[in-house]
């Protein structure tokens, strides 16, 4: 399939690079790592939004650029590859997408012009343990309250919950249905106590105890929730299979670089044959994240079923990025466990990325079940 980029999109993956690049240097990042404990680059935000790049696949009508799915892969692709601190797939893949689809037009008219402007973060609630992949019906429940709903129950793993202004929250109405809210996390009666990721970055665990929600608080239909989850959780798979292909080539590069410049017996290391082999080996499962991550990308935004491209997708994503890390920490040498050199922030940053919404094996057997079922 041709995935030539048209004039537009490599604008914008372009306009994204240039900003991350210039914004988040590695001594921007070492110092964002080690004092500022919101991991939020503030002004690298407001940056992007300033460029129209966080509101790039939201509706016109509400401040938006109006462009889909694929254009918010290439700037998430952008973000890997500059590892940076930005509740970007939080807020954009997990919170205004399902709003932009789901939500009514209240819901929409108060929230994605907030989050086109940089002054509103979004996340979802997905996960409530074991695999990180969301259950077909949440443990944690929803009653009705008068007009409104209360919800009681757990839930893990949630990216930039301490940045949030709206949580998505699914939570079972039914014996065998769930609703998605739209909660507030300084709610009274929600709690969250945050984790650090392999990359720094603080994943809580919220816990919801009688929290009131209103009518209009319910994203989509009342006991269909089962859909927004699954819609949402496709895009979210699909957005880090995009920010690893970025994250690969990060990997890639500082490798290529520092075996072009590092020398054994006067000769740079690039020319011995076992780093020529390891390298190119890397260079194809980059290749292969990128092509497999469009892919999945691209089905989504042309409204195509992509059950077996997402899993593929994030296997490789998963598998394939771990072999990248970890031949170009191989290369490096010892140099590749010094703190001050950058290329242990991809590795992390891929670690990260694997274990979220599923790894490997969980995406594996759920292409297995697809298989087997056609």
């Amino acid at each position: 399939m041709d995935f030539t980029l048209s004039d537009e999109q490599v604008a914008i993956r372009d306009l994204a690079a240039r900003i991350l690049t210039e914004q988040l240097p590695p001594e921007r990042l070492r110092e964002i790592e080690t004092s500022d404990d919101e991991w939020f680059a503030r002004d690298v935000w407001a940056e992007l939004a300033k460029a129209d790049l966080l509101g790039i696949c939201l509706p016109e009508a509400h401040g938006g650029g109006g462009y889909g799915f694929f254009e918010l892969a290439l700037i998430l692709e952008q973000a890997g590859k500059a590892v940076a601190p930005l509740p970007l797939h939080a807020t954009l893949a997990l919170g205004a997408l399902p709003i932009a689809h789901f939500g009514s037009a209240d819901q929409q008219a108060a929230l994605l012009p907030l989050v086109a402007s940089g002054d509103l973060v979004l996340t979802a609630a997905l996960s409530e343990g074991g695999i990180g992949y969301p259950p077909e019906v949440p443990a944690t429940a929803a009653t009705r309250d008068g007009d409104g709903w209360k919800i009681s129950g757990t839930k893990h793993l949630v990216p930039a919950a301490h940045l949030a202004g709206r949580v998505l929250v699914a939570a079972r109405t039914g014996d065998t249905t769930s609703t998605v809210f739209l909660v507030d996390p300084s709610a009274d009666g929600v709690t969250a106590v945050w984790n650090r990721s392999a990359n720094g970055e603080p994943l809580s665990t919220m816990t919801f105890t009688d929290v009131t929600v209103a009518a209009g608080d319910v994203l989509g239909e009342v006991d269909a929730g089962a859909e927004v989850v699954a819609w949402t959780t496709d895009r979210g798979v699909a957005a880090w299979c995009a920010v690893q292909a970025g994250v690969c080539e990060a990997a890639l590069r500082l490798t290529a670089t520092y075996t072009s410049e590092r020398k054994q017996f006067d000769t740079p290391i690039a020319t011995f044959q076992a780093v020529a082999h390891r390298a190119a080996d890397a260079y194809i499962d980059t290749e292969a994240v990128r092509l497999t991550a469009y892919q999945a990308a691209w089905r989504l935004a042309e409204g195509h079923p992509a059950a077996e491209e997402l899993a593929i997708a994030k296997f490789w994503a998963a598998e394939g990025a771990q072999r990248v890390v970890h031949a170009a920490q191989h290369l490096h040498g010892g140099i590749g466990v010094d703190l001050d050199y950058p290329v242990h922030r991809a590795f992390r940053w891929a670690k990260h990325v694997e274990l979220s919404l599923g790894g490997g094996t969980t995406h594996l057997r759920r292409l297995g079940a697809l298989l087997a079922a056609g």
